[in-house]
């Protein structure tokens, strides 16, 4: 962000133009922003759709920059996601809107930790940061019991830190290892898909989450069952999995949003298309974040909505659903039904990768 504003507001700096930095409210609105500076609405009407959207969604708590002139407005540039942010330029009485990249200041690092306490104060200790703790762990999950991890782990990462004004804003782990005389997995982030693999190119996570919700028990299991509302036998396509109202509910898998909405019984609904036949089913929900919306692309883990009660439901619970090609399938299966190895020219492709990676920062594949 600093390079950005260094690049775009460099020509009023010279004539000593004030910057101020603000943060973006919670009931502040894009149409009350352009309002409060004397922008023209028209601003918003000349925006495609997808930019209406993003502007209508802003999130809490985003610092956005105003530059002006003897308290005359001149320029702003307010974020809209991670990677871009919405300009609006005065020349004169005209006001230019353009969509332009964030840049971030990255700082590549190494660590190396030995796990002498515990792994969250052990790391935070030798690198000051949670977050890294958080990625290993999503990492490493289908693979490690870190609440069990023995002493004398040693702990191997290579990341790149992504920061605006100073605050560490994400982490990228570009390799990671976990080894003690247990066992020796490695993780290799794949630039190709954004998938981590170990050295052998299989996947370190299938391509699904086991579950789409943390939950306190499952209530109903897929098969037959006597239905406890319409109190009659019937299939039972889905899993229901028991927690409070309001519980995040994540996309178990990478896809694009085909269905948001009311459905039935299901009650509020959202459908996810993910690849090789696959669509997932999330129903009796409380409702969806913002900025969710039918036809958007979701990522693994991404929350997607909250767990409700409505439609035909005797209680808060969600109903998850799997189908497979046309075909509902138990979803306690998809995690070990689809697990991702690397084949053809993507393993070639892999294979040379990790090879140059590993010798410009001295990591031994065996």
């Amino acid at each position: 962000m600093k390079k950005i504003i260094t690049i775009i507001f460099i020509p009023f700096l010279l004539f000593a133009y004030k910057v101020d930095i603000k943060k973006w409210n919670s009931h502040y609105t894009f149409y009350e922003f352009l309002k409060d500076y004397h922008i023209p609405l028209k601003i918003y009407y000349t925006l495609n759709t997808k930019l209406k959207r993003e502007v209508r969604h802003i999130k809490s708590g985003t610092m956005y920059f105003i530059l002006k002139n003897n308290n005359n407005f001149k320029q702003a540039l307010i974020p809209l996601n991670d990677k871009q942010q919405i300009q609006i330029i005065k020349k004169r009485n005209r006001f230019i809107t353009k969509i332009v990249p964030i840049i971030y200041d990255t700082t590549k690092k190494r660590v190396s930790i030995t796990i002498h306490k515990y792994l969250t104060y052990d790391i935070y200790k030798a690198t000051g940061s949670n977050m890294l703790t958080r990625k290993l762990l999503n990492i490493f999950g289908d693979k490690v019991n870190f609440k069990s991890i023995p002493k004398g782990t040693v702990i191997k990462a290579v990341y790149e830190e992504k920061s605006k004004f100073g605050k560490v804003k994400d982490i990228k782990v570009l390799f990671a290892s976990v080894k003690n005389r247990y066992y020796n997995y490695m993780a290799f982030l794949n630039p190709r898909d954004g998938r981590y693999y170990d050295q052998h190119a299989k996947s370190l996570k299938g391509m699904f989450l086991p579950t789409p919700i943390s939950y306190k028990r499952i209530s109903s299991y897929f098969g037959m069952r006597y239905h406890p509302i319409l109190h009659r036998w019937r299939m039972h396509d889905g899993i229901d999995f028991v927690n409070k109202i309001g519980t995040p509910v994540h996309a178990v898998a990478d896809g694009k949003i085909i269905y948001k909405g009311w459905m039935h019984g299901y009650g509020k609904v959202i459908k996810i298309k993910h690849n090789d036949g696959y669509i997932t089913l999330y129903a009796h929900l409380h409702g969806w974040p913002k900025g969710i919306y039918k036809g958007q692309w979701v990522k693994q883990g991404q929350t997607i909505g909250y767990l409700g009660n409505s439609g035909l439901s005797t209680g808060p619970h969600l109903h998850f659903g799997v189908m497979h090609f046309g075909k509902w399938i138990n979803p306690l299966n998809i995690r070990k039904s689809a697990r991702i190895t690397l084949w053809g020219k993507a393993r070639k492709a892999f294979f040379s990768y990790i090879k140059k990676f590993s010798k410009k920062n001295k990591i031994a594949l065996k």
